[in-house]
């Protein structure tokens, strides 16, 4: 256990810290005592200033906070976390809210959070490992936990901190101004840090120390990798596979063929450890059959548009186009799979087992762009499946043809999450 005065000092450091100015994110949580609110999401995706952002509108001296990615907490447990609150009671006073950052740090810190909790307390966790949802941890906290993601900004809050203001009508300027800082959107993506830095190689800078951050911190510290060529091979290769897919028995084959050996289930391993950074989804392809569905090839999807342009400087705008959509629907809770059969629809929504939408995704000015292929695409699925309501994302393109919306990229973006299908 460290120095007792150096915890108060920093205890009474954060009282009198002074919270920088925010961009307003738009997830929306209730400050209930009776549940302990958990935020996940990848590192920099701004968890900690959304803390702030709870903050503000709190007593500070009702509040505790603890980073514990801090170097003071290195060697902390569980148990020294209800130290910090006796000495919290004793420089500050006893806190109503307890903010706890990156406790995955923390061997067994789901016990002191129960323990801080059954006391009365509001805690909040944040975390950077997608087991933070786990069964497991949900057991342990006795269903008494409310769960949210926090990813980059999605393209509204992107022009906010642009200072661009969304109204409901815009003039061809405007509407010419917000397509340019969607390419932009697209071609950077939207962790915070980078969205405010304006110089081109300073956020290639920024987007290549995230991702050193999370395969050494995250993957090789956290779950003891060894071959870390193996890990850097994958991880490039997942980015160059965005929005497209990625088998594992592929990949094997060709480090193989490099005379890299290594074995298919320690790739299995590697994969499902960048899955818990959140950094990159897999996207299953829809079957009734659960097996089915689990043994198809993913799809892969960075969690951020910005970090496949560290493997790939030129890139097709129509992928990146597909990669946006399918992070907003994780903004927007969506149960997503991708949709196979002669053809491939991009996503298949899934509402209580059933196929309710299907969304398709090109790079199209009109409808002389779209292909063919691609409204034969969602009306066979969409026949198959039973499904009515169909969409094509298009960038410039909006009209309605028989049951196909068309709809723009930046307004299916901009859409209200309450009112998607109007």
């Amino acid at each position: 256990m460290i120095d007792k005065d150096v915890l108060i000092q920093y205890l009474l450091d954060f009282q009198e810290k002074s919270l920088p100015a925010l961009i307003k994110r738009e997830l929306q949580i209730p400050l209930k005592k009776e549940y302990i609110i958990s935020i996940i999401g990848p590192r920099r995706s701004g968890k900690t200033f959304y803390f702030y952002q709870l903050i503000k509108g709190l007593p500070r001296e009702k509040v505790m906070y603890i980073d514990f990615e801090h170097p003071l907490f290195e060697d902390f447990t569980s148990k020294d976390t209800i130290t910090l609150l006796k000495l919290q009671r004793e420089a500050v006073g006893d806190p109503e809210y307890i903010f706890f950052d990156e406790v995955q740090n923390i061997p067994g810190w789901e016990k002191s959070v129960r323990y801080l909790q059954d006391e009365g307390y509001h805690v909040f966790v944040t975390g950077s490992s997608s087991k933070l949802l786990s069964k497991e941890i949900a057991t342990s906290l006795r269903g008494r936990t409310l769960k949210y993601a926090l990813f980059p900004f999605s393209f509204r809050e992107f022009l906010s901190a642009k200072r661009f203001k969304v109204r409901k009508h815009l003039s061809s300027r405007k509407e010419g101004e917000i397509k340019a800082l969607l390419r932009e959107y697209l071609s950077w993506g939207g962790f915070p840090q980078v969205v405010m830095e304006e110089e081109e190689e300073i956020r290639r800078r920024i987007l290549s120390e995230y991702l050193d951050l999370i395969i050494y911190k995250d993957l090789v510290e956290r779950y003891g990798i060894r071959n870390l060529h193996v890990l850097k091979l994958l991880v490039r290769a997942l980015m160059r596979s965005f929005s497209k897919e990625f088998s594992v028995h592929s990949f094997y084959n060709t480090l193989k063929s490099q005379n890299i050996r290594i074995s298919k289930g320690v790739l299995y391993e590697y994969l499902g450890y960048v899955e818990d950074s959140m950094s990159v989804f897999l996207l299953k392809k829809f079957s009734y059959s659960v097996k089915t569905s689990e043994l198809s090839i993913p799809k892969v999807y960075p969690v951020d548009t910005g970090l496949p342009k560290l493997f790939s400087p030129s890139m097709d705008i129509g992928r990146l186009m597909e990669n946006a959509v399918f992070v907003e629907l994780l903004r927007r809770e969506k149960e997503t799979y991708y949709y196979k059969d002669q053809r491939e629809v991009d996503f298949v929504i899934i509402q209580r087992g059933k196929p309710t939408e299907l969304l398709q995704v090109t790079y199209a000015l009109d409808y002389e762009d779209i292909k063919p292929r691609e409204l034969d695409a969602l009306n066979r699925a969409g026949k198959k499946l039973n499904v009515e309501q169909t969409t094509i994302i298009t960038w410039d393109y909006e009209d309605r043809k028989g049951n196909i919306d068309f709809v723009p990229l930046w307004k299916w973006l901009l859409r209200d999450r309450g009112n998607e299908n109007h």
